[in-house]
């Protein structure tokens, strides 16, 4: 369609003919347009042509914020898959493949009601093993500022630590050398040995009172000095101590088979009559000797008797 100008100086016939073959022949007749065609104007008609052709050789595409752009034909859609997160590839015939890539960042955060990877599950706060399997961590640390509940630990190594307790094998010890203390009470079924003392409540040579105290059916070694203390009844700053002096040797002490009091040298007026055998003072249990003699007449001893002192 070539370009139709009318001079300022061409008569009104110049201007009708050209309007009219401009008509004819550039616009057209408008009764000619497709019944498809509602518009009553060239440039109505026109966009009206490009809606129905985009709308059967193209179409429009949306986001989740409902932005909208047109694809028509001859336009290019192009898919940019962003790194770590989603993979877009174009295949014939006509087939556009969106998924994830084998190794996938989430920026913020990822929420599902299940999580599934390999046989780990994680379904709220629960980790399972889907294969019954044990859910392994590996030769990683487990670090946590809550509480591990558990009905069993245990370990494919042989040595375990818990703060500064340490289980290795059957031997329990502190790895900072500080004293383990039982804050609870302590039952022990089988015998507790603690150097060469054993105390076995259960044995035939322990004696266990109905108050709880056990008495040590073996020997009691206390050593460097130490001794036994003794209470009493009342509670307070006076005790009766249980000491012996450094022996340069094995030394026995046998305590009789009958009930009384003990005597030692600070008490007074403590041996009675009763305690004495008969004839079982003579010369040798007196510490100062002093002897009187009865004679006959001819001087023969008939009679001594001892004393003590002048």
């Amino acid at each position: 369609m070539a370009v139709k100008n009318i001079a300022v100086t061409d008569t009104l016939e110049t201007f009708r003919t050209t309007f009219n073959d401009l008509a004819l022949n550039d616009f057209g007749d408008i009764a000619n347009l497709s019944g498809s065609i509602s518009s009553t104007n060239l440039v109505d008609a026109m966009n009206e042509t490009i809606s129905i052709a985009t709308s059967t050789a193209g179409f429009t595409i949306e986001d989740s914020s409902s932005t909208q752009q047109l694809i028509g034909g001859g336009d290019t859609l192009i898919i940019l898959g962003t790194s770590n997160e989603i993979e877009a590839v174009v295949s014939a015939t006509d087939t556009l493949t969106i998924g994830l890539p084998n190794v996938v960042s989430v920026t913020t955060s990822l929420t599902a009601p299940t999580l599934t990877g390999g046989s780990i599950q994680i379904t709220g706060n629960t980790i399972t093993a889907t294969d019954s399997t044990v859910v392994s961590f590996g030769s990683e640390n487990v670090t946590t500022s809550g509480n591990i509940t558990a009905a069993n630990i245990t370990g494919t190594g042989t040595t375990h630590t818990l703060g500064t307790i340490e289980i290795s094998g059957n031997t329990l010890r502190s790895t900072d050398s500080s004293e383990i203390q039982i804050n609870d009470g302590l039952q022990v079924i089988n015998p507790l040995r603690a150097g060469v003392t054993t105390i076995n409540p259960a044995g035939t040579n322990n004696i266990e009172s109905t108050s709880g105290f056990t008495v040590f059916g073996s020997s009691v070694v206390l050593s460097n000095n130490q001794f036994i203390a003794f209470e009493g009844s009342t509670d307070d700053a006076f005790e009766t101590v249980l000491n012996v002096t450094d022996p340069t040797a094995d030394r026995t002490i046998t305590l009789p088979n009958n009930s009384g009091t003990v005597i030692t040298t600070g008490s007074t007026d403590a041996v009675v009559e009763g305690m004495m055998a008969p004839d079982s003072i003579g010369q040798n249990e007196l510490k100062s000797l002093t002897t009187l003699q009865i004679l006959n007449s001819s001087g023969t001893v008939l009679k001594t008797i001892y004393g003590a002192g002048a």
